[in-house]
């Protein structure tokens, strides 16, 4: 990767920073389900002060343009970058969601609740099911179904209480107070 200050020789210290930063934001993206590819694209557009091309995309990280383009697509769609408008340039240039909480939030309202709001749907149907059944188990299996409803509450109270959790996340005012959650984290 090169520097990310077009035309200026940087020190050999800063780009090795930046790379490393990049590449571990790929590392975490494929953590959270995303690709690696996209995780990279957004640190490189987030350390970079000015709004980049899918030219300089792609060349900066070393990657296909079809893939530098369909990746900004996905960061687009989830929030985490935006098309910007370049004076005199006809290009499409991006620029990175900088706000964490905004990202996390979209990440959060999108997948991760459609997620949980699945779980809570399986986990209702399961107990439905084994309910339905229940009286007319042996002693032996309605024992087992007994267990097994009582773990399937445990999961949806964790899952409810994951979903009120996020939606109150979701739902926060965009202005977050970093010193009491500081404060909070730390106790």
């Amino acid at each position: 990767m090169q520097g990310m200050l077009q035309g200026i020789a940087m020190n050999e210290n800063v780009i090795a920073v930046q790379d490393s930063t990049v590449a571990g934001l790929g590392r975490l993206a494929g953590f959270f389900g995303f690709s690696e590819v996209m995780g990279r694209l957004y640190g490189y557009l987030l350390l970079s002060p000015d709004p980049l091309s899918l030219d300089d995309l792609s060349e900066g990280l070393r990657i296909s343009k079809g893939s530098v383009s369909m990746n900004m697509r996905s960061l687009e769609r989830w929030g985490m970058a935006k098309e910007v408008w370049v004076r005199g340039e006809r290009r499409k240039y991006y620029m990175a969601e900088s706000d964490m909480w905004t990202v996390i939030r979209n990440v959060l309202s999108g997948r991760e609740m459609r997620e949980v709001q699945l779980a809570l749907q399986v986990l209702g149907d399961s107990v439905i099911k084994l309910q339905e059944v229940e009286s007319e188990l042996p002693q032996e299996e309605r024992e087992q179904a007994i267990f097994v409803l009582e773990r399937i509450a445990d999961l949806r109270a964790f899952f409810e209480l994951a979903q009120a959790a996020m939606e109150t996340f979701v739902g926060s005012s965009t202005d977050m107070d970093f010193e009491e959650i500081s404060r909070i984290v730390a106790t």
